[in-house]
């Protein structure tokens, strides 16, 4: 459990920051011979590191391949693949190679691979890391070993974003499907529940302080079904496990050998809603939607009081987040008068997508209290991202994490008019468009002054609470449960790497 806050302020340190069931090994043999078992609540929808911004391809991925800039668990930029950074000007950063890594067919890391994968993720049709480099108008070999970017605007967050690009050979097909990374693990194969990997040993990231006490054999399973994690993890079967519902957190604490572990969240959890179809394009909808929840209570009630009641749709952990925006009081007679208004006098019938271990019924019996009628769509997570990404939905219960624990991550790619050509909005599946509320995006790139930048931010934030695309419901903490004797501390990112975790 968390005690206290951590307010990260990126663009702040993008200028400071330069520079089945195993057995346990037996008696007196090394840590690292026990092998780590890891399900997760879904498997990736594709291994191109550039064609998915999901929760469950980025854990896969984190393992298989390396960035230029990583987070530390406190989101705090840190070397990678560049050992080394300079930015001599407001428009002009440097990155230095480290000497030695290797992808894993053998191939040397080389600038052209660090070009080659930049202009990729830029130019891709189909990229999903686009937003990323939106601000980057040049990248070019500055040495042997050194890669300059040049911004066309001040961009003092781009260490934050450059941490979600994970660095591919040069050549790569189209869609990769088999991954040839750098990480510290190698995928060895691939079936359909899991993936097994294998630690390089030599990696620089395995603990070389103590090099036997890391995982060497992980396997990531994909177990949509949260009992199903649960019985896994009782039954010695999987040694931790993601994803852990509020109503079983309390009862897992109790069980002998087992630990949770929690900390609130970069992620809020909301009701998206289509504003290109009806009824979600008349905002009067869109309000009694808001007007009919009880955030208070889905947090008592659905979360067991494992989260917080949001009004807005970053957490109050992201930089950007807007204390004045308060959470909207229900309201099911003010709600009714709505729909009456926009010509639903007897109320609606919708349908609310989510994927499995989302219980949304305690949302649907609160909208019927003002006749809207709502039924419940589960759908594999595979599925229903296919799904999104076509603009097949029309309302849908998802969550979005600022992963470098800055609101832009979420106004870049979620909320800003979709301009693939610019790298903008690749995430905006409910065809959002505020054009207000673009330029102040942009403007907010531009800004160094921390203090300037983040009242640009809540005034975003501000702006999209009004629109009403995304009706925010409450912050859940992220919450696992795992072996007691398991030596690891959860990411705010709620990214699960074998790499931070240890054997005794």
């Amino acid at each position: 459990m968390r005690a206290t806050l951590f307010l990260p302020l990126p663009g702040l340190l993008a200028l400071l920051a330069i520079g089945a069931a195993a057995c346990a090994p037996e008696p007196g043999g090394p840590a690292g011979d026990r092998p780590m078992r890891i399900a997760l609540h879904g498997a990736p929808s594709s291994l191109d590191p550039h064609l998915q911004s999901e929760v469950p391809a980025q854990i896969v991925l984190g393992h298989l391949y390396d960035s230029l800039v990583n987070f530390d668990v406190r989101l705090r930029p840190i070397p990678s693949l560049a050992e080394s950074w300079e930015n001599p000007d407001q428009l002009t950063w440097r990155f230095h190679l480290r000497p030695g890594p290797r992808f894993h067919d053998g191939r040397p890391v080389e600038v052209a691979d660090v070009i080659y994968t930049l202009e990729r993720a830029r130019r891709h049709d189909r990229s999903r890391q686009a937003g990323a480099l939106v601000a980057v108008s040049s990248i070019r070999k500055a040495g042997e070993r050194t890669i300059e970017l040049r911004t066309a605007e001040p961009y003092p967050i781009l260490l934050n974003k450059l941490a979600t690009l994970s660095i591919i050979p040069r050549g790569a097909p189209e869609e990769i499907f088999e991954p040839i990374g750098t990480g510290p693990y190698r995928m060895l194969r691939r079936t359909e529940g899991a993936i097994e990997l294998e630690a390089v040993e030599d990696h620089w990231r395995l603990g070389p302080e103590n090099p036997r006490r890391y995982p060497r054999q992980v396997t990531l399973f994909f177990v949509g079904d949260s009992e199903e994690r649960i019985r896994g993890l009782l039954e010695e079967r999987f040694d931790l496990i993601d994803d852990l519902s509020t109503r079983h957190s309390a009862e897992m604490a109790e069980k002998p050998g087992i630990r949770v572990d929690s900390l609130t969240s970069l992620g809020v959890s909301y009701l998206q809603l289509d504003v290109a179809r009806k009824p979600w394009d008349d905002l009067r909808v869109r309000q009694a939607i808001d007007l009919l929840l009880d955030r208070e209570r889905l947090v008592a009630e659905e979360l067991a009081g494992r989260g917080q009641p949001v009004g807005q749709l970053v957490s109050q952990n992201v930089f950007g987040f807007n204390p004045e925006l308060p959470v909207t009081r229900r309201d099911p007679e003010a709600a009714r008068r709505l729909l009456a208004e926009a010509g639903y006098p007897g109320g609606l019938d919708i349908e609310i997508e989510h994927r499995e271990g989302v219980d949304i019924e305690p949302i649907v019996r609160q909208l019927a209290d003002g006749g809207v009628r709502g039924k419940s769509v589960f759908r594999p997570w595979d599925e229903m991202y296919r799904r999104l990404q076509s603009g097949e939905i029309g309302a849908y219960i998802g969550t979005w994490i600022c992963t470098s624990g800055d609101a832009s991550d979420l106004l870049d790619r979620k909320l800003h008019t979709p301009d693939p050509g610019r790298g903008w909005g690749d995430a905006n599946w409910s065809r959002y468009s505020n054009p207000a509320l673009d330029q102040v995006i942009e403007t907010s790139q531009q800004v160094t002054n921390p203090l300037e930048r983040g009242a640009l931010l809540k005034k975003a934030m501000a702006l999209a609470a009004a629109d009403l695309a995304f009706v925010p419901l409450y912050s859940q903490h992220e919450i696992y449960a795992l072996r007691q004797e398991l030596e690891w501390t959860p990411r705010r990112d709620g990214r699960v790497f074998a790499f931070e975790m240890r054997w005794p």
